[in-house]
């Protein structure tokens, strides 16, 4: 019997098979990796525009600002369409829509305001930029005469609120919507969230004052925090 081969070189037909694979697969393998190369530089091709875009929208941004400041709403507002419109999905073009609205309000352009807001509000943004669009769309609808509907929408400003003088303040546009409404039993419940969440800060004193007007309970004033430290007899 001859002894089985325990070393020397792979058999040559294993080279052969790897070999004709090779082959075969070579271009299959070469179309893969420019593929690869392909999508990687559209990848970074993407992300150099999304900068290119971030920037020249905050430069347009900061220029409707300055036309702001220099008394020209005119010239904003329409520096801000511009903005939105280019650059939409900016954290600049989102500043502006509010900004814009803000603008719109107080030169009269109320239903333009409005429409757009719903528009904004409905989308994905940051929470800051929802609260002060549903806080703008509030005060547009009380304009409308929808105190109802200026109700939610100050509610919903609430919600997204993360600051607390802020949500309290929203709550109390809440209750005075509510009132115009003629929805008091509302109005009320907003101003107890306030009592009972944000008793200590400033807007809970106003708070106070308008659910004594509409006859609801009033918890007192919190006492004033006594410093650390006593002053020293002289």
């Amino acid at each position: 019997m001859t002894a089985p081969t325990t070393g020397g070189a792979a058999p040559a037909s294993v080279r052969l098979d790897w070999q004709d694979w090779t082959r075969t697969n070579i271009r299959r393998v070469g179309y893969g990796a420019a593929a690869v190369v392909i999508v990687a530089g559209a990848v970074l091709a993407y992300i150099a525009s999304e900068r290119n875009k971030e920037q020249f929208a905050a430069q347009a941004l900061s220029q409707a600002w300055s036309t702001v400041e220099a008394g020209n709403m005119a010239l904003a507002a329409n520096d801000l369409s511009r903005l939105t419109e280019r650059y939409g999905g900016t954290a600049a073009a989102d500043e502006g829509l509010i900004l814009l609205s803000e603008i719109r309000l107080l030169t009269g352009e109320n239903d333009a305001a409005v429409r757009d807001l719903q528009q904004f509000v409905t989308r994905r943004h940051p929470k800051y930029f929802v609260a002060s669009g549903y806080a703008l769309l509030g005060g547009g609808l009380e304009n409308q005469a929808k105190f109802k509907d200026a109700a939610a929408a100050y509610r919903s400003a609430a919600e997204a609120a993360d600051l607390g003088f802020l949500k309290a303040q929203y709550l109390i546009d809440a209750s005075r919507a509510y009132v115009l409404a003629g929805d008091t039993a509302s109005a009320k419940t907003a101003l107890g969230e306030v009592l009972s969440k944000f008793n200590e800060i400033s807007q809970a004193a106003e708070a106070r004052v308008r659910m004594g007007e509409l006859g609801g309970p009033v918890p007192p004033a919190p006492e004033p925090k006594r410093g650390s430290e006593q002053p020293q007899a002289s």
